[in-house]
């Protein structure tokens, strides 16, 4: 297991309104976060303009403008990391339809859902995360932190301070939901 101790020293200075602590944190984590933003978007067909470093350096610009923050250690903040991921790759999306250049697609089979197409519109895969998460917010989070940061069911169950079994049972249940959502089924429990 990798020693936290730098992280949480890092994490704990930027809570605390030194901005350096950020740089260090980043610099400490870039590789970590580099390979998080590669399997986000090993998944999404995207132009050159949106490649793994350019997804880093935009969490990061991200990142530096928050003024309140508080993590523990590295689980939370990389939770908080695919979050923000998450939203740049749907604004890059909305921003590349507006120029009417969509076609944006994200590869349904790296997370194994079951009886669905191949691939999905990055904005109507957004739509219907977003359904989601008004219908049951818990299990929109467990999917996004599977879906966009690849943290395991452990690291799920530490970051939302529950049992792996209650991950693991939500997760398939979010599986079946989600490719239902998807098929365009009702909306109701799977």
């Amino acid at each position: 297991m990798k020693d936290d101790s730098p992280i949480t020293e890092f994490l704990d200075a930027w809570s605390h309104g030194d901005p350096q602590a950020l740089d260090d944190l980043v610099a400490l984590l870039y590789t970590e976060l580099r390979e998080m933003s590669r399997r986000v978007l090993r998944g999404e067909r995207h132009a050159e303009t949106l490649n793994p470093t350019a997804l880093v350096h935009e969490v990061y610009m991200r990142l530096a403008q928050l003024k309140k923050v508080s993590w523990e250690n590295r689980k939370p903040f990389f939770a908080f990391a695919a979050t923000l991921m998450h939203r740049v790759l749907v604004e890059h999306a909305r921003a590349r339809k507006a120029d009417k250049r969509s076609g944006e697609r994200v590869d349904l089979e790296l997370v194994d859902l079951p009886d669905t197409r191949e691939t999905i519109d990055t904005l109507e895969l957004e739509d219907v995360l977003s359904h989601l998460e008004k219908q049951d917010p818990f299990l929109y989070k467990i999917i996004e932190l599977k879906f966009f940061s690849g943290l395991t069911e452990n690291d799920i169950a530490e970051v939302l301070e529950v049992s792996r079994t209650s991950v693991q049972r939500e997760w398939r249940v979010g599986k079946l939901l989600l490719a239902k959502l998807l098929r365009g089924e009702p909306h109701d429990e799977p």
